[in-house]
């Protein structure tokens, strides 16, 4: 990939985030709590994406970005309150904003709605002009930057007088204009098609070579242009590239104009040296890739970076990391054999050994910790989406919500956030269509016109504890319980209870909905979310108060790549608790134990019980012996869990590995791991032992070879 190829792709990568940031300030807006800054945000957002696409000659991007950005700039500048401002008519614009970004990705064009044209035009007070002209193609641009600007020709002796007057045009623009993939000599060019330009540049302020960075613009130029063009226009082509805050046209803002004169013979004085080296290496890829358009002050925060020590940061490709990653799991593992081996030293020759292991322990911890903080995220990045959705589901379904964020800095893995974004809009969804009542329902029933939805995220150990509230009407179980006997899913005499009920919307194909809409009643959507939660080894939970709502709390670890364990024995075979599952160890006292009907077992603790549970019966493991040890885990449904183990063998850092794709999905487990011996071991699902519980619930023995192959 060339260089130009390569910071377009970085550009359109930076559209993504502006077009996200985009997002959440315009739902501020929506909800009458924005702030001057949150304005601000979306104006630079907005402008940023208009510069580099004038860099890469995407004049249908340059165009409506432009108008859009007019539109903020009446609410920056108090043209129009903000109150006033047509807020759904923004909202569809950064729609049409991101589908434009989109087409430019994928080298197509796409017609822009006439009537959002048309309302923006209305909001800004003017009308939609062409920018600056743009150069057709790549291929172009790519020569445009690498060509010499034209020499100019001398007038005809006999050339009638022009109306051309001279602008005089100072640039100081911003360190990181090299950073924003700006070239001066793009705007020396967009320039020079209003009319003849003389430029003066000013290296005085670059620094000596030594402390010279070659990314960073020590330049400022002076210009001046003999043009026949309005001054709006001139400033139009100059915003094209350049903030604000970046240009001067004459003393006050203004252009400095002259008496029309003839056509002269304007002689360049451009130091061609200067004008192009300093760009020339945002362009070099062996230095560092020049990322794309961000405007000064820009709050945003690109996807992965490296800090250096200066403060600088340097893009880092997703894959790269991924892999660091995996070698971070290869050391871990590595350190586990050696671990294993250490045992069969003789005791002198171990002692050594054993500190060298301390040592690689805290420093692969360490070098972990490091590469997971470079791929944490704030769930923010998908929270700012659900404003948008609710209140166009409130337009849709002609209801009221009020949507309560809370915990929106809270980080977790990349990967858990793409994959977080799904499960969250289907639960709003249905949040919206079926929890919530309508506004004369809510009335009637004593409560607020407006329905309230909470989404929270907070840190639960190594886990993400994600819940989605509302106070709606809550779960119709005997509606529910009726559907599932007419499709047969339960018998016609059978009683569930009311967890087991709340638990059947989570059935594929099941739905209450008296009509199929196109935000619901196809009975696709809760069974989706259990799937792609499960997917990420977390578990998804309902509870229901009929008349006073739903709570939904997803669990969802914080990274899918490594996690401490305690390894366990039952029988023959070793097992992982998650530690972070894990309050206590303790002896069983064979007095603690009290037997219930059924064949069940509580154990008495400290004045409270726990339900107790035999590992080897839950998975089928011939017993040998008794179980002497109990551990004791927290679930999302029983606060105290205690299971009953033959030994526990340490606690490990352990590599957590799919076993679905390798194997099948097993009740009970949440994935495997490779212990130090090299054999496998099953990292247990504690949320879900409770379930294996239930008569005829049995986890199926699986042998070490099976795994294994």
């Amino acid at each position: 990939m060339d260089a130009l190829a390569e910071i377009r792709n970085i550009y359109f990568d930076e559209c993504d985030e502006f077009v996200g940031l985009l997002e959440g300030y315009l739902a501020a807006m929506g909800e009458g709590r924005a702030t001057d800054e949150d304005i601000h945000g979306a104006f630079r957002a907005v402008h940023s994406i208009k510069g580099g696409a004038g860099a890469f000659a995407l004049t249908e991007l340059v165009e409506f970005s432009h108008l859009f950005e007019a539109c903020l700039d009446s609410l920056r500048s108090g043209r129009m309150s903000i109150g006033d401002a047509p807020v759904d008519v923004l909202l569809q614009a950064g729609d049409v904003l991101g589908e434009l970004i989109n087409a430019a990705r994928e080298s197509r064009s796409t017609p822009v709605p006439p009537a959002i044209v048309e309302a923006l035009q209305a909001m800004s007070g003017g009308k939609l002009k062409r920018a600056a002209p743009q150069i057709a193609n790549q291929a172009a641009l790519e020569l445009a930057l690498e060509a010499p600007a034209p020499e100019p020709t001398a007038a005809e002796p006999d050339e009638p007088v022009s109306s051309a007057r001279k602008v005089e045009i100072k640039i100081a623009p911003d360190k990181g204009l090299f950073r924003r993939a700006i070239d001066p000599r793009m705007i020396f060019k967009a320039l020079r098609t209003l009319g003849e330009l003389e430029v003066t540049c000013d290296a005085s302020a670059v620094p000596p070579v030594a402390l010279l960075e070659p990314l960073d613009c020590h330049l400022t130029w002076t210009l001046v242009l003999l043009t026949e063009a309005q001054t709006d226009v001139i400033v139009e082509t100059l915003e094209m590239f350049l903030a604000d805050d970046e240009f001067l046209l004459g003393d006050s803002g203004r252009a400095s104009e002259t008496e029309p004169v003839p056509a002269p013979v304007v002689t360049q004085s451009v130091p061609e040296t200067a004008a192009a080296a300093a760009p020339a290496a945002a362009h070099d890829v062996d230095h560092a890739p020049a990322p794309a358009p961000v405007a000064a002050g820009t709050a945003a925060a690109p996807p992965p970076v490296v800090r250096r020590t200066g403060g600088g940061t340097i893009r880092v490709d997703l894959d790269r990391i991924d892999r660091l990653m995996n070698l971070v799991g290869e050391i871990v593992i590595t350190q586990s054999m050696l671990s294993e081996r250490a045992i069969g030293l003789a005791k002198r020759e171990s002692a050594s050994f054993v500190d060298a292991l301390f040592s690689l322990a805290r420093q692969t911890r360490e070098l972990q910790d490091n590469v997971m903080a470079v791929r944490a995220q704030p769930v923010k990045v998908v929270f700012q989406r659900l404003p948008r959705l609710v209140r166009e589901l409130e337009r849709t379904l002609g209801k009221k919500a009020h949507l309560v964020l809370a915990g929106e800095d809270t980080e977790v893995d990349k990967t858990i956030v793409e994959e977080l974004a799904d499960p969250l809009i289907h639960m709003i969804r249905n949040s919206m269509d079926h929890g919530l009542e309508s506004p004369e329902e809510r009335l009637a029933a004593g409560k607020q016109p407006d329905g309230t939805i909470r989404v929270s995220a907070e840190h639960r150990g190594s886990r993400i504890l994600i819940c989605v509230t509302d106070d709606g009407r809550g779960i119709n179980r005997e509606k529910l319980v009726a559907k599932a006997k007419s499709r047969g899913l339960l018998a016609a005499d059978a009683e569930p209870t009311a967890e087991e009920a709340d638990n059947l919307i989570f059935h594929p194909g099941l739905s209450t909905a008296q009509a199929v809409t196109d935000v619901s009643g196809r009975g696709v959507g809760m069974d989706v979310v259990r799937r792609n939660v499960e997917g990420m080894g977390g578990r998804i939970t309902v509870e229901s108060t009929p008349g006073r709502g739903c709570r939904f709390t997803l669990g969802l670890p914080l990274t899918l790549a490594v996690l401490d364990g305690m390894i366990v024995r039952a029988g023959t075979e070793r097992f992982v608790f998650p530690l972070s599952s894990i309050v206590e160890t303790m002896q069983l006292e064979p007095g603690a134990v009290e037997p219930l009907p059924g064949g069940r077992n509580i154990l008495q603790l400290r004045g409270e019980i726990a339900p107790l549970l035999k590992l080897r019966d839950l998975l089928g493991i011939r017993a040998i012996g008794e179980e002497p040890i109990v551990v004791i885990v927290e679930t999302e449904t029983v606060p105290r869990l205690a299971i009953a183990v033959d030994e526990i063998i340490g606690q490990q850092q352990v590599v957590v590995k799919n076993l679905e794709s390798s194997f099948r999905r097993v009740e009970g487990v949440s994935a495997a791991t490779i212990l130090g011996d090299g054999l496998v071991a099953l990292i247990l699902d504690v949320d879900a032992l409770p379930a294996l519980s239930q008569p005829g619930k049995k986890l199926p023995s699986i042998r070490q070879d099976q795994l294994a192959s």
